[in-house]
This record gives C-alpha cells, sequence and structure tokens, in this order.
C-alpha cells in the first residue's frame, strides 16, 4: 500500500497541473502508476465530483412481468458507485410505456376509373348506312332488353348502345363490370363495320399494360385477356400505326410466355399456350393488314413446329401463299396435312373450276363449301345453280356479307331488274334476321 505522506505530497504538488484532470475524472496523460492516485480512491474521487443518473426502470412488451403490476423504485439522495447500474448490452431508446402492437395497415383506395366514363368518348351510332328495311321502329328490341338477351340474339347494334349507356348512367359499375361493358361496346362496333368510331373510342383506355391497371395484390392485370387483344388493333388503327399492333401483340406474348413457366394447374399452363399459340396468328394478320404479306409468311414459318405439322397452322399458311400467287408452295403446305377443305381452293387458284367443282361437293355440306360451290358454277357457267345455291343459304337464315355481296353480285350480272331483286334480298334477310337472329346488315351487304 503506498505511503500516506509520499501520497500528500504527490497531491499537494500536482494539484494545479491536474486538478481540472480530477474534476472531469479523467486521468492526467503524463500520469504514471508510481506517482498516480490509487485506484480504489481514484474511482471514489471521481464519482464523488460527478453526480451519477439512476437508470430507470422500465418495461416493453417483450417483458413478462405487467408493467402496470410494478411500480418502479424511487431514489433518494446520493448514490454509491456499487449501487450504479452497469448496462450489460448496447444502449438503446428508453421505452417507458409498452408499445401497442401495430395496427393493421388501411386498405388501399380503390383506383379511379371515371375517365372511361365520360359520355364524349362514345360515339353517337347514325343509321344513315342501313337499309330501310332495317330502321323500321316494329323491328328494334325493347329498350329495357339486357345486354346478354342482346347479344344472344346478334343484335349487336343494340348491345353497344345499351353498353355505353350503362357506362355513362349512375352509379358507377365496379371495375369488373366496367370493363366488360367496354369490351361489349368496341366488339359490337367492329361487328357492325364501325371501326372508325371503335377505335376512337379505344384510345380512352390508354397504355393497357400500365400498372395502373394491375392489382395491388395478385399483380395480375384487370383488363380481360379479350379486351387487351381487341385494344391492341383498334388502338393500332386509331393512331394509323401497324406496327403498334404487332409491338402490343409481342408485349402480351412475352406475358403469356412468364405465365406458362409460372402456372402450376395443368389446364391454366394449358390456356396460356393456347393464347400464345393465336398471339402467333395475331402478328401474322397484322402484318397482313400492313400489307408485308412476306414478312407474315415469314413470321408463320418461323412457328412451325420442330416434330410433325400443325394443321391450323399450315392452313395459314396455305391461304397466305394462294393470296401471293405462290400455288405450289400452299399445295405442298397442304400436302401432308389433314385440311381437305382447302385443297379445292388449290384448282380454284390454277383456274380449273370443273375439278373444283367436284371437290366442292365430295366434301360435307357446310356453308363455306355450298358458298365456294355456288361460286364454282358460275365461273363455269351454271348461273341457275349458282342463284339456286345461295338462295337456299338465305332461306336457312344465312346472311353473312360474303353471301349477300355474291348474290347482289349475280343479280347486276343476271338481271334488268338488280336494283328491286336487291331491296327484296334486304327485306328477307331483315325478317330472316328478326324471326331468327343475326347482326345487321349495311348497304354496302347489299350493294345498294
Amino acid at each position: 500500500m503506498a505511503n500516506p505522506q509520499r501520497l500528500e505530497a504527490s497531491l499537494g504538488s500536482k494539484r494545479h497541473s491536474r486538478n481540472a484532470s480530477y474534476h472531469r475524472g479523467i486521468p492526467h496523460r503524463n500520469s504514471s502508476p508510481e506517482t498516480d492516485v490509487p485506484v480504489a480512491l481514484y474511482v471514489y474521487l471521481t464519482y464523488r465530483r460527478l453526480a451519477p443518473l439512476a437508470r430507470r426502470m422500465t418495461k416493453g412488451p417483450l417483458d413478462s412481468d405487467d408493467p402496470l403490476a410494478v411500480e418502479a423504485p424511487q431514489t433518494h439522495g446520493n448514490i454509491d458507485a456499487a449501487d450504479i447500474p452497469i448496462p450489460t448490452t448496447s444502449f438503446s431508446p428508453e421505452r417507458p410505456f409498452a408499445q401497442p402492437a401495430a395496427a393493421a395497415a388501411p386498405p388501399l383506395p380503390g383506383k379511379d376509373f371515371t375517365y372511361l366514363l365520360r359520355p364524349d368518348i362514345y360515339h353517337p351510332l347514325p343509321q344513315l348506312h342501313l337499309p330501310s328495311q332495317f330502321r323500321t321502329p316494329d323491328r328494334q328490341p325493347p329498350a329495357t332488353t339486357p345486354i346478354t338477351t342482346l347479344l344472344a340474339h346478334h343484335n349487336f347494334r343494340s348491345a353497344a348502345t345499351a353498353a355505353a349507356l350503362r357506362l355513362c348512367t349512375p352509379p358507377t359499375p365496379p371495375p369488373e363490370e366496367l370493363f366488360s361493358l367496354l369490351y361489349t361496346r368496341l366488339a359490337c362496333l367492329t361487328l357492325i363495320n364501325h371501326l372508325p368510331f371503335a377505335a376512337e373510342e379505344s384510345k380512352a383506355l390508354q397504355d393497357i399494360n400500365s400498372p395502373f391497371y394491375r392489382d395491388e395484390i395478385t399483380g395480375k392485370n384487370l383488363l380481360s385477356w379479350e379486351l387487351r387483344l381487341l385494344a391492341v388493333r383498334l388502338q393500332g388503327m386509331g393512331y394509323g400505326d401497324g406496327r403498334k399492333d404487332v409491338g402490343g401483340y409481342y408485349d402480351l406474348a412475352r406475358e403469356a410466355r412468364a405465365e406458362v413457366k409460372e402456372a402450376v394447374d395443368p389446364e391454366e399452363k394449358q390456356r396460356w399456350k393456347k393464347r400464345l399459340e393465336e398471339l402467333g396468328l395475331y402478328v401474322a394478320n397484322a402484318l397482313v393488314e400492313m400489307g408485308d404479306v412476306g414478312a407474315a409468311v415469314r413470321h408463320l414459318e418461323s412457328l412451325r413446329p420442330r416434330t410433325g405439322k400443325d394443321k391450323i397452322l399450315e392452313g395459314r399458311l396455305a391461304l397466305l401463299y394462294i393470296n401471293m400467287g405462290n400455288v405450289g408452295a400452299a399445295r405442298q403446305c397442304l400436302s401432308d396435312t389433314s385440311a381437305s377443305d382447302l385443297r379445292p381452293l388449290l384448282s380454284m387458284a390454277d383456274g380449273c373450276y370443273e375439278d373444283a367443282v367436284e371437290e366442292w361437293k365430295a366434301l360435307p355440306s357446310s356453308d363455306l363449301a355450298t358458298q365456294n360451290l355456288a361460286i364454282c358454277l358460275f365461273y363455269t357457267g351454271k348461273v341457275d345453280e349458282t342463284l339456286k345455291l345461295l338462295d337456299q343459304l338465305v332461306e336457312k337464315g344465312r346472311s353473312f356479307h360474303a353471301l349477300t355481296f355474291n348474290l347482289a353480285t349475280v343479280y347486276e350480272l343476271c338481271s334488268e331488274t338488280s336494283g328491286q331483286r336487291k331491296e327484296i334480298l334486304a327485306e328477307r334477310v331483315s325478317k330472316g334476321i328478326e324471326e331468327k337472329g343475326g347482326g345487321e346488315r349495311g348497304l354496302v351487304d347489299f350493294k345498294l
């Protein structure tokens, strides 16, 4: 133990030089073990000059005791060094009270689709292009007819009008119903040959692949697949850029390919594979509409499977080759497939209408085969048989554009009263539509 006299002398000689250091509780940098204060006395003097604060007792949500059941101990007077709690963990902000559990996040606000409900988006549908036989009030369905009923009876004009009316009339439809109505509107406009209106109205959707159209939870697009397919084509027409169609289809194909990889359900995986195959045909169709048939052919050739042949794909290629005048390539496409319903077209492309007549007759009866047979008979000089076959289709309630247009053409070539006969044809078709259902026909369908 150090000599008390020596200790007192040491304190007296170094009082002025180390006085500030003692008050701060820090030893002087030049101190040495021989001349320094003993450790016990140093600690005592240090804590006598410092006024230490006691660490308050706190309890948090992880403590086993109830924080409200135990009171924090109170301290009075000076606290000795031995009573000062020494923290054994890292310092952290004090928690005087137990923190409540985090409340559940509030529900996300719904997306605002009111920009699709503006009445100025949707065009009124004129009736000037309709024959007078289709404009009579007694042949129009009631205004209260449900849209599903109108679609079932092929009243596409009335369905398009009803869909726009529902979109613009309160209450606001939920998103699922809203997009279903929008698809009905655009599809019906397409079916009644109002493509300019449909293309203009589709612009209201803007970017159909925008994150705004994705569900916040699932990440799936809120727009139906059918609506997106239709919107890609219509927006390309609306902006006058066919390349926009191709790019839009490739965006959808990228998504479909990702869905195929992520799908677990075999049925869902197969559905996305089917959609991916259809997108290949959509791209080819867009290239044809752009006038680049060669690019469409090369695109379809790149889609051929590595093994075997795809009947549908080979049939599409054959039609494109015939359109280009390459009958040999078309015949090669149909040589090893079961697409026998297209082989008579090869004889027609070569001008062998007699052979084509026999080939069409050998096929099972269908609207397509009957109409093509009538055309071949016309080119062989059998006009009466042509009229008979086409009239039979009209009597059966068939009234597609190619049928009425071809029949009106035969009237013009074989009759001096073709105008009257075409008016009668329009009356027959309108009655058939009223009785059996079917879409409306315009003046161009009857060459009026």
